[in-house]
């Protein structure tokens, strides 16, 4: 006697589009999940649409469209719009979406680097160089406009000039006075300073020797930091175009996560496709579960 199918698996074979023969020869005793999962991965439309709309469970998901595969989730991110695809960048981690900036040149990554908030670029650029490089590569424009800056406090200057090392001093008083530095008390030099009027306080400060200016510059960001953001984002952008790529890339996780989401949806979709494809697999599959099953019928080479 043959084999014969029941009526519900002749129903489901019909649906599937699968012949009795090769229900009964290929798939025997199997279960519904188990043929589904075996007709998926063979690009059985009918089966992807039945898995797309019988299953709700990340579990069977992850199972049948092998979604813990990368190459998997990047089939279904790169049949996407772009605009879909960018609402899968920001469940990547910080760390992944740094490895993603490697596909841009060195070039664009300046130019990028260039548009983001100066606090941002400034921790950058201290996990790329020594506080005492940074400073030393400021150009003496730069430090110019520095000590003119209104936001440069002028008790921190006063204090920092009490305290300049003792050979910086020597150098600071000299060029000031013209004379030898042991017929001038420092101190005194440095009240007469702070008395000045504000204006005339900060052309002066302007235009004391870039030495003078460096060492100030040091211990001024090296107490307080946040005085490094007084600088231009293309100051800072100038010292890192010295460095290769991967020096670039490495301090960039210092960026904020929504300035590196950014920068990634900036890639052709084919690359950004590859990195969204760094998604966590539980996080992917609820993306998809939340209104975008219909990007599974774009999955038949899985």
């Amino acid at each position: 006697m043959a084999v014969v199918l029941d009526t519900n698996m002749k129903l489901f074979a019909e649906r599937m589009n699968i012949t009795s023969s090769r229900m009964i020869q290929d798939y025997g005793l199997k279960t519904v999940d188990e043929i589904i999962e075996a007709e998926a991965a063979q690009g059985n439309t009918k089966a992807v649409n039945y898995a797309r709309e019988m299953y709700n469970s990340p579990a069977k998901l992850i199972k049948i469209f092998k979604l813990t595969d990368v190459e998997n989730k990047f089939v279904i991110l790169h049949n996407m719009d772009s605009r879909t695809r960018e609402m899968v960048v920001p469940m990547l981690d910080s760390e992944d979406l740094v490895m993603g900036l490697y596909f841009f040149t060195s070039d664009k990554l300046l130019e990028m680097l260039m548009e983001v908030d100066i606090e941002e670029l400034v921790n950058v650029v201290l996990g790329a160089f020594a506080l005492e490089d940074i400073v030393m590569m400021f150009p003496e424009d730069d430090l110019a406009k520095f000590f003119q800056n209104k936001d440069l406090e002028k008790y921190d200057v006063i204090e920092q000039l009490k305290s300049l090392p003792p050979e910086v001093m020597i150098k600071f008083v000299e060029g000031v006075t013209g004379r030898p530095s042991e017929e001038t008390n420092p101190l005194d030099l440095i009240k007469s300073i702070e008395n000045m009027p504000i204006d005339k306080y900060r052309k002066f400060m302007s235009l004391i020797d870039p030495d003078v200016q460096r060492q100030l510059t040091f211990q001024l960001t090296k107490t307080k930091p946040e005085y490094l953001q007084l600088f231009e984002n293309g100051t800072y952008v100038k010292m890192l175009s010295t460095l290769m790529k991967p020096e670039i890339v490495k301090p960039m996780i210092a960026l904020e996560k929504d300035s590196l989401v950014n920068m990634i949806t900036k890639l052709p979709d084919d690359l950004m496709a590859i990195v969204a494809a760094q998604v966590d697999t539980k996080d992917f599959v609820e993306f998809l579960l939340d209104g975008h099953l219909d990007l599974l019928e774009e999955a038949l080479m899985i």
